[in-house]
Parts: structure tokens; C-alpha cells; sequence
């Protein structure tokens, strides 16, 4: 089990990786991110509808996955209208086109949260249209909304602002510190626990959970958000992350990566189910792989300009 998920996670970080330094030295841009992102949009609503058939609610799988991945694409397009992506220098110029975009952005989250009402006044299951409205819009906001900030997180510039300062490369080394930090805590808890650990920390929502894997996947974490910050790696730069603000970064984003497992074990232990699929060894499916990002993309995203302006 162990070799298998080292093995799969070293294929996985080499691709990602591969993918970022191609964006990042090339396209300076965030157009393979983008794309992974909407492979991984697909492959975990797939598996979101079948853990929600599982749990015996009626799904509008089709139209939720169309809409999810049809997100990504218009995202896309939303953070190319912040100024320094598309070359436009005016600030007016500026405020239009991202009015506009989020004119695009939020009339096409309405549109696939109202689409749901429509399909299920045409299914006529009214027992089960509470059920079928409730987890249709958890898919979007579970595997769209909620990571899509690690998307809005590589345009973020050392200004604090969307598409500011050296935005392709600060941007570009904050993705690379959440996900170092938020998926290092994981592979830490769950070798202390493994090795170390007795007493459970979650029993009813996550029985493999222990307290000594809580306690060194945090610690992971603090270590992992240290290492990002030497200078000679400098995914976490001084002066824009003293040593305390690093600290409380690696703390925030590995507890919030932990949280994110937890929140994906709830739907699991819902649906009665171990993994969420079986798609990558040693893990899982998809859901399994990014859970950890879901929580810890909209913390990062928002602690970094709290950390810069104050």
C-alpha cells in the first residue's frame, strides 16, 4: 500500500511540477494549471454523483459535471482580464473588463445553480427534488468554487493584489508552498500514525485518523513552510514572510489541508464508502488526491494578502 502510494504520488508531483515550469518559464501563464485543473474537475464529479447515488440521493450528474467544467474554462478567461495578463495599462480599462468578466463569471455559477431547478421540475421525482437540488450545488461548490482559489491564488501578486506585482512568479511560488505544505501534512499525519499512532483522533468521522498523525502533520507543516522559506528555495520570500508570518502560514495551511480530508471522509463515511475511486493507487480516486486542497486553497488565498498589508 505504501509503495504503491509513494509511487503514485512521485508520478503525480513530476507531472505537476513539469506542468507549473512550463507556465511559469514559457507561456508565463496558467494555462496547463488551468487544464489540469478541468481534468481533475471531470474525473472528481464523476466520482462526487456516484458517492451521492451511493448515498441514495438523486443526481443531475450531466448537467452538474458540464457546468463544473464549463467553470474552469470561463475562470480561465476571468483572470486574463486583470491588466497585466492582457497588457491593458488603464485603470479604467482595468475595471471594466474585470466588471465584465464577473458579470460572465457570476451569471455562469447562477445559471448552473437555477439549470438545477429547471431538470428537476422537468424530472418530476418531487420527493427526491430537495436531495437532487442540495448535493447537484455541493458538486459545484465542493469541487468548483472552493479549489478554484488555488487558481486565483497563481495570479496573486506581492502587492497583494489579483494579477499585481511579479504576479506569474509569486503567484506561481505560493501554488507550489499550499501544495508542498497542505499535501506534506497529510503524508506526514499519516506516517506518524502509522508508525506512532494509538489513539484515534476521529474515530466516527475518519478512523484512520490518530492524534499522533495530527500532531506530526502539523509539525510537517511548520517544517515544510520553514524549508519553503530558506532563500536559496524561496517559495515563501522574505521580506514578504518573516519568520512568524511563515510560521502561521505553514500552521493555517496544513490545519486547513486537514480539515479539507476530514470534510471529504464525512461524504465518504455518508455514502459508505472507503475511497471516493480507484483511479490512482495507493490513494483512491481524484476526491482523494485534491481533498486537502479544497479547505486549504480559500485559506491560503485570502491569509497571504492579510500577511502582506498587515
Amino acid at each position: 500500500m505504501l509503495r504503491f502510494r509513494v509511487l503514485a504520488a512521485t508520478c503525480m508531483i513530476a507531472l505537476l511540477v513539469a506542468a507549473m515550469w512550463v507556465d511559469l518559464v514559457y507561456l508565463k501563464d496558467s494555462f496547463l494549471l488551468h487544464l489540469a485543473f478541468l481534468g481533475a474537475t471531470y474525473l472528481g464529479m464523476r466520482e462526487f454523483w456516484t458517492l451521492c447515488r451511493a448515498a441514495g440521493h438523486q443526481t443531475f450528474s450531466t448537467w452538474g459535471t458540464l457546468a463544473g467544467c464549463t467553470l474552469v474554462c470561463i475562470h480561465y478567461f476571468y483572470v486574463h482580464t486583470w491588466g497585466v495578463e492582457n497588457g491593458v495599462t488603464d485603470p479604467v480599462a482595468q475595471f471594466r473588463a474585470l466588471h465584465q468578466a464577473e458579470l460572465l463569471q457570476n451569471g455562469a455559477i447562477a445559471l448552473s445553480i437555477l439549470g438545477v431547478f429547471v431538470l428537476t421540475a422537468r424530472r418530476k421525482d418531487f420527493p427526491h427534488s430537495l436531495g437532487g437540488l442540495g448535493v447537484t450545488s455541493l458538486g459545484l461548490i465542493y469541487l468548483w468554487f472552493l479549489p478554484s482559489f488555488v487558481l486565483k491564488l497563481r495570479h496573486l501578486g506581492e502587492d497583494g493584489l489579483p494579477g499585481g506585482q511579479n504576479w506569474n512568479r509569486f503567484g506561481h511560488h505560493l501554488v507550489v508552498a499550499t501544495i508542498v505544505i497542505a499535501k506534506g501534512c497529510d503524508v506526514c499525519a499519516y506516517l506518524c500514525g502509522r508508525w506512532l499512532g494509538k489513539r484515534k483522533a476521529f474515530p466516527l468521522i475518519s478512523p484512520g485518523k490518530t492524534v499522533a498523525g495530527v500532531v506530526g502533520g502539523l509539525g510537517g507543516s511548520l517544517a515544510l513552510a520553514l524549508l519553503l522559506h530558506i532563500p536559496a528555495i524561496g517559495a515563501l520570500p522574505a521580506p514578504i514572510f518573516t519568520l512568524p508570518e511563515t510560521l502561521i502560514f505553514g500552521l493555517l495551511v496544513g490545519f486547513a489541508g486537514m480539515l479539507g480530508d476530514l470534510s471529504e471522509s464525512l461524504l465518504k463515511r455518508s455514502a459508505g464508502v472507503k475511497d471516493a475511486g480507484h483511479l490512482v493507487p495507493g490513494y483512491g480516486g481524484v476526491m482523494d488526491v485534491i481533498d486537502s486542497l479544497v479547505v486549504a486553497g480559500p485559506v491560503a488565498y485570502f491569509l497571504v494578502p492579510a500577511i502582506i498589508m498587515y
